[in-house]
């Protein structure tokens, strides 16, 4: 029994001590190997740095094409019942289906990025402008529209499961709604702008509306990005203090546009200590949980309290952009000493020259001239990716509340909302954009909470034909209407937030507050439809709703026009009853982890516990990808550099 006991203990002690060498040897391989890539990664950047010191490439401009011309200012169409009497519902044409993109003044570059080829550009487009006109009241209230029973529409695709966070009570005390079924026999107030009843209630064949609305806090960042400090650099981004790491700070300095200059300057910071504020760039992604753009704008922040000038900056830019995996590309303007820099992005951004390179489109950021200029062709090894404008996350800027306002036109419906001002300077950085940027951007969970609380009392119980006209009454009267030229003098298409900050709104403005409510208060989908000069949306319903409508893979959308001031669901403008629209789908799966429960438990599912070897392995599967990809990228340099120096000669 004895040798039994003692055998025992020595296999432990002998597992124990082959365990440990194990892990050792584990530790000290991913640390050979962590070593090894870098040196590989800074033998890449030698390479880099050595094609930035040979000539750059001239690239000439070519005149842009002139932007259309905008249509004359209209006045916003008022719904009137005797000029425009109940009619038959008709189905709309469709010019186009877009996904999630529109065809809204596309971009054509005139030329490609090759070797020894010159690249010209168009400035892009902008969006045809909407009526310009304010909003006049009627003389006639509308009156109260019949719907008819239709054709059943098909049910949406995504399932409208409840959620399970009970819905929030509203901070500031709303009025009830009118009964919709009662006749009032003479008003007493006229109201500035009328308001649309509700439809007669239909039969209904789906239980009402029931309306829950999630909950979320912001949480407020505690890393040491926020903390004051004599050896950090202070930045100002968006109106809050940032502290950073300023080892580089006076290190890239160029006195000339001329290459040697800016190669000398690129391999300065290479060799200075600039992790440590990489890193910080990463935490403030995290803790503000910002999108690419917002990145670069930091990116730019930072590069400008480092730099002494602006040419220098966008060096840094470009190298910190790098960095961070960021495809951008810096040249030199051939008409004066000023380094422009570049970004490729994942959609179109309007108003800024570009050119097209690979497949992607690289846009001006530092100017928005045309111009001819001089570009080094290579890429950095490290430049994988493109700029994400996409808002899938609200950013966590919630400084300098200011509160706002907004009532519908009889007064039953009152929304308060608190908008953070950094929040606001953040989005007007932002450049034009793809409508759905604006449409399907997460919301500032402050914001939401407070707009979608104050309004699910009011459609609580209704139903969604009710549900809806009372949504689209208070977006159609509760916001006063002007264009982006008459307010800012150039086009803005606004994110949801931004109605309840600046003092008036548009037609596009309208179409993404109300694709919002019906989509988080409803759970209906819904479409926008884009005309030359105006913007509306529709929402499929899932009860029989009559109307005008359009038809989208197989599904009946019932046009809701949130700038056809007085007008119920289901009414068109009669001038756009015969012009095609294109159809932009909603992406109704981005709200809808936080609303349907079964998709936030698989989301939240547990990761299974991995054992020494499945890490070990996936370890090695990580550095055999990492080697293997980069070694490519690296002997496409060569290769590149072999044809560039030919190209050389032969000039």
């Amino acid at each position: 029994m004895k040798r039994l006991i003692l055998f025992a203990l020595g296999a432990t002690c002998c597992m124990g001590t082959q365990a440990q060498v194990v892990d050792d040897d584990f530790d000290s391989f991913i640390k050979t190997e962590v070593q090894s890539f870098d040196k590989f990664i800074d033998d890449a950047n030698k390479q880099f740095i050595s094609f930035l010191r040979n000539p750059w490439k001239e690239f000439e401009a070519k005149k842009p094409v002139e932007k259309r011309t905008k249509p004359e200012p209209v006045k916003p169409v008022v719904y009137d019942e005797k000029k425009d009497p109940v009619a038959p519902p008709v189905e709309l044409d469709i010019e186009d289906i877009l996904g999630q993109s529109t065809g809204e003044s596309k971009q054509r570059p005139q030329g490609k990025i090759n070797d020894g080829e010159k690249v010209g550009f168009e400035k892009p487009q902008p969006k045809p402008a909407t009526p310009t006109a304010k909003p006049t009241t009627p003389a006639l209230k509308p009156a109260t529209p019949t719907v008819k029973p239709a054709t059943p529409a098909t049910k949406p695709a995504t399932p409208t499961a409840k959620p399970t966070t009970p819905a929030l009570k509203p901070t500031t005390p709303t009025l009830k709604p009118a009964t919709p079924t009662a006749k009032p026999a003479s008003p007493t107030v006229k109201p500035t702008t009328p308001a649309a009843k509700p439809a007669t209630p239909t039969p209904q064949t789906t239980p009402p509306a029931v309306v829950q609305v999630p909950t979320a806090k912001p949480s407020a960042p505690t890393s040491a990005l926020y903390i004051e400090s004599s050896e950090k650099q202070m930045i100002n981004y968006c109106g809050q203090r940032i502290y950073v790491d300023k080892s580089l700070k006076g290190v890239c300095s160029i006195g000339n546009m001329r290459e040697k200059a800016v190669a000398d300057a690129y391999e300065a910071m290479c060799k200075a200590d600039y992790k440590p504020l990489l890193a910080d760039c990463r935490q403030l992604k995290k803790d503000l949980k910002l999108n690419d753009w917002g990145v670069f704008l930091f990116v730019r922040d930072v590069s400008n309290a480092l730099c002494a000038d602006a040419n220098a900056s966008v060096v840094m830019q470009q190298f910190l952009l790098n960095e961070l995996g960021y495809k951008s590309k810096m040249a030199r303007r051939a008409d004066r000493d000023q380094m422009l820099l570049f970004v490729a992005t994942d959609c179109k951004m309007y108003g800024r020259p570009y050119f097209t390179k690979d497949g992607l489109n690289y846009y001006n950021l530092t100017s928005d001239e045309t111009c001819q200029f001089y570009m080094c062709q290579e890429d950095s090894p490290k430049a994988k990716s493109s700029i994400d404008m996409q808002i899938t996350n609200a950013p966590l800027l919630n400084s300098g509340m200011v509160n706002s306002v907004h009532k519908n036109g009889v007064g039953t419906v009152a929304v308060s909302v608190d908008v953070p001002k950094s929040l606001m300077l953040f989005y007007k950085s932002m450049p034009q954009c793809d409508y759905s940027v604006y449409v399907n951007a997460k919301v500032n969970p402050a914001v939401a909470d407070r707009l979608l609380s104050s309004l699910a009392p009011i459609v609580e119980g209704k139903s969604e034909t009710e549900a809806a006209n009372l949504l689209i009454n208070f977006v159609q009267t509760g916001f006063k209407y002007a264009t982006d030229q008459e307010q800012f003098g150039y086009e803005k298409p606004f994110f949801v937030e931004e109605l309840f900050y600046y003092p008036y709104c548009d037609c596009e403005d309208r179409s993404v507050l109300y694709s919002y409510l019906v989509r988080n208060l409803l759970k209906l989908d819904v479409v926008l439809l884009d005309y030359p000069n105006h913007i509306a949306t529709a929402v499929c319903f899932n009860e029989n709703v009559s109307g005008d409508f359009v038809t989208v893979e197989g599904k009946k959308y019932i046009v809701c026009d949130p700038t056809y001031i007085g007008a119920s669901i289901g009414k068109a403008m009669p001038q756009f009853k015969r012009v095609a629209a294109k159809v932009l789908k909603c992406n109704y799966s981005a709200i809808a982890l936080h609303l349907n429960p079964r998709l936030k438990y698989t989301a939240k599912r547990p990761i299974k516990r991995q054992n020494k070897v499945s890490i070990f392995l996936a370890y090695v599967r990580y550095f055999l990808y990492l080697y293997t990809y980069e070694r490519a990228s690296y002997g496409h340099i060569k290769s590149t550099a072999r044809h560039d120096s030919r190209d050389k000669v032969d000039a």
